[in-house]
């Protein structure tokens, strides 16, 4: 899936369910094709027009059953198939399976976000086993030719012996097969030159029967000696031959299976281990933990398992590229490896997740001791080649028999744990607790009702004032999104914006805030308010998209409101991911005359070169350094500095959290042009909002002196 173009075919009549699957491959769109169809019969036209790489087929559909349809085509199918249903049962997931399905996938808004990760995987387990397929195929052409071999003396090694082992015949192939030239071999035994020791009296007793039977031991492979002491595998026959008055004579004729043998230890590597970092696969896991488990449960210690998901791996392979983030995996694993015991399993559990069974661990605080360390080893640069990487990882633990005792459920509670790691913090390890569940199933609830909550005008926006400190007056406002939910009431945007991220519906909710925010501004304006600008915050995806000038003007447009009172509010992480890509949104969107502001400043890692670059034309300084300026000397002087390097760059400054009347001391000593904060005004509804610009309120000097301070 990594190189081309991946076609990928869907096949499900529910359009509701299409669109979901769909909007899931969105981030990938640039190296995926999809095609959609609703029938059977469009199906096959779809197939016969060109064969796709995957197909992901509804169960039930409108002209008949995916079993029926697969079975009439398994022989002759050449791409993977993933039967999916809305109902999943033992039953109905063995008759796919046996109707030829790869595998089995039941519906849901979870399996649909992850539907990317389940196609790769299908993927590169339909690629394994097509190559395992032609290994066998070259093991049995292998096999041929050696039968055919048996017939070339020049390839086949004949040592003729006595009963006792003396050699009388030893032919070419003998001495390119064990090392031994004939004149070295011949009147020496046997045994001392290829036989192995632990090997000796097996074939002395071989020698027996044969000479008292006259009949051969059937042919079979063994690994004999070559003279510099390695083994050489070998298929190995026997004839007898007899002549009146003459002792029997013995002769191996033996076939060199090394190549044979290379194949099956691949093709059993291949089986048990993943192909890019040679750690052990899923089938393997699953043998290990299953086996950690029953001996744990003789020795009354504990199993552990530990999920290990890279942070911001998408971001690597977005923008350097599959082959360096292939490198970082390889080297991931590597550094795994040599942070464990032997005895432990690192495991690659698919894309950028890592799984490590510990057996026999003793007590938990060692599980901890091992957490910590392995986060502390993974954050260390990892050189590739003419560069360093530094990745964190997030960590999530379920341990046997506290959490589970079934290896299924335990790589599926640490896997809820490892989810939790990573919403708390970056490089963080959480052990798995059973009120997970709970907020696993409240999480999907959120999320199904996030997804209605557009269609059901649910969503509302907020107004928070910006106050200008020189005149005391709201000069504008930021639009905040919030939830109005029928039954949990009103929900803030830290609890459904990151799941709204995640899922990808921050697209066309963005999309929403955008367009309301520009409609309610217009309004203001009929009204007779003083027309003044709105500012919107901007998601990471709807800037990586690469229409947002285009949907911005379109907006514009259809609100019919003056560019100028319009503000775009984008993060320091969210243009420093692809600066140069990032600089080319903003002048298109300079260019419809829009401002731009960057948000959260001093928290990211903007270099001040692509900051003079950027056409922003505000810099708003972080609440984080706001909360303790007037306490905190350190703090104070970023705040200080931030405001300063905006002024430099002749851009406005604007903090904004303000709370306190000594925060606003501060901040207008040191010259800052903007606050906002809940100390003027919490954000308000629409009509709230309005109603405070009617009154004309201002800062006052009960809020803040307003001279004398500088």
């Amino acid at each position: 899936m990594e190189r081309g173009l991946t076609k990928i075919l869907i096949v499900e009549d529910e359009a509701a369910h299409a669109e979901a699957i769909s909007r899931a491959f969105s981030d990938d769109i640039h190296g995926v094709s999809l095609q959609v169809v609703g029938t059977l019969r469009d199906y096959q036209l779809a197939v016969a027009a060109g064969p796709p790489d995957i197909v992901l087929m509804d169960m039930n559909l409108p002209d008949g059953r995916a079993t029926d349809e697969l079975r009439q085509e398994h022989e002759k199918r050449v791409f993977p198939v993933l039967v999916m249903t809305a109902y999943g049962t033992e039953e109905l997931a063995v008759a796919a399976m046996k109707a030829g399905a790869f595998d089995y996938i039941v519906k849901s808004s979870e399996t649909f976000n992850r539907m990317p990760q389940a196609v790769r995987g299908a993927l590169r387990e339909w690629n394994l086993r097509l190559k395992n397929q032609q290994i066998e195929r070259a093991l049995h052409e292998s096999e041929d030719r050696f039968v055919r071999l048996l017939q070339e003396i020049p390839s086949v090694a004949c040592q003729g012996y006595a009963m006792d082992g003396t050699v009388h015949y030893w032919n070419l192939a003998s001495e390119k097969f064990y090392g031994f030239k004939a004149e070295e071999a011949i009147g020496r035994n046997l045994f001392d030159l290829i036989i192995p020791a632990d090997m000796r009296d097996e074939v002395k007793f071989a020698i027996r029967s044969m000479a008292e039977t006259g009949e051969v031991i059937p042919a079979a492979e063994l690994s004999l000696l070559h003279k510099n002491g390695n083994r050489v595998e070998v298929y190995s026959s026997h004839a007898l031959m007899k002549k009146s008055g003459k002792a029997t004579e013995f002769f191996c004729v033996d076939i060199d299976i090394s190549e044979r043998k290379h194949y099956e230890d691949q093709l059993k590597h291949l089986a048990t281990h993943d192909e890019l970092t040679g750690l052990a696969n899923r089938a393997l896991l699953a043998d290990r933990l299953t086996q950690s488990i029953h001996y744990a449960n003789r020795s009354g210690r504990l199993v552990a398992v530990f999920l290990l998901d890279l942070d911001r791996f998408k971001v690597i392979n977005d923008s350097l590229g599959h082959h360096v983030g292939d490198q970082l995996l390889c080297a991931v694993g590597q550094r795994l490896q040599k942070t464990v015991r032997e005895t432990d399993t690192v495991a690659r559990f698919g894309g950028d997740e890592f799984v490590i069974l510990l057996t026999e661990v003793a007590d938990e605080e060692d599980v901890h001791k091992l957490a910590r360390k392995i986060l502390d080893h993974l954050a260390l640069p990892f050189p590739l080649g003419d560069r360093e990487m530094t990745i964190t990882a997030s960590l999530g633990i379920s341990l046997y028999p506290r959490d589970s005792r079934d290896g299924a459920t335990l790589l599926r509670n640490a896997d809820m744990a490892m989810y939790r790691a990573k919403r708390d913090d970056c490089s963080n390890f959480s052990l798995y607790a059973p009120e997970m569940d709970q907020c696993a199933q409240e999480t999907l609830e959120l999320e199904t009702d996030l997804r209605q909550a557009l269609d059901r005008n649910e969503l509302c926006l907020y107004y928070q004032p910006k106050v200008d400190f020189s005149s005391g007056r709201v000069v504008g406002c930021e639009a905040l999104i919030r939830w109005s939910h029928p039954l949990r009431g009103l929900i803030p945007p830290d609890d459904f914006i990151p799941l709204a991220e995640e899922t990808g519906l921050i697209v066309p909710i963005g999309t929403w805030v955008l367009r309301e925010a520009c409609r309610q501004n217009r309004a203001w304006q009929r009204e007779g308010l003083p027309p003044m600008s709105v500012a919107v915050n901007l998601s990471a995806r709807q800037f990586r998209k690469g229409d947002l000038p285009t949907l911005v003007k379109k907006i514009l447009q259809g609100a019919d409101l003056d560019p100028r009172f319009l503000e775009l509010e984008l993060t320091e992480s969210m243009v420093m991911n692809d600066p140069h890509g990032a600089e080319r949104t903003m002048l298109a969107l300079k260019a419809l005359d829009v401002g731009l502001s960057l948000d959260d400043f001093g928290t990211g890692y903007s270099s001040l070169n692509y900051l003079r670059r950027f056409p922003v034309d505000t810099l708003k300084v972080d609440r984080s350094f706001i909360h303790d300026v007037a306490t905190d000397p350190s703090g104070a002087s970023v705040v200080a500095s931030v405001i300063d390097i905006a002024h430099n760059l002749g851009l406005t400054a604007v903090a904004e959290g303000v709370e306190t009347r000594e925060q606003m001391v501060f901040l207008r000593g040191c010259g800052c042009d903007l606050f906002q904060g809940y100390l003027f005004s919490k954000p308000l509804p629409a009509e709230a909002y309005a109603e405070m610009l009617r009154s004309g309120r201002q800062l006052s000097s009960e809020d803040a002196p307003l001279s004398g301070v500088r």
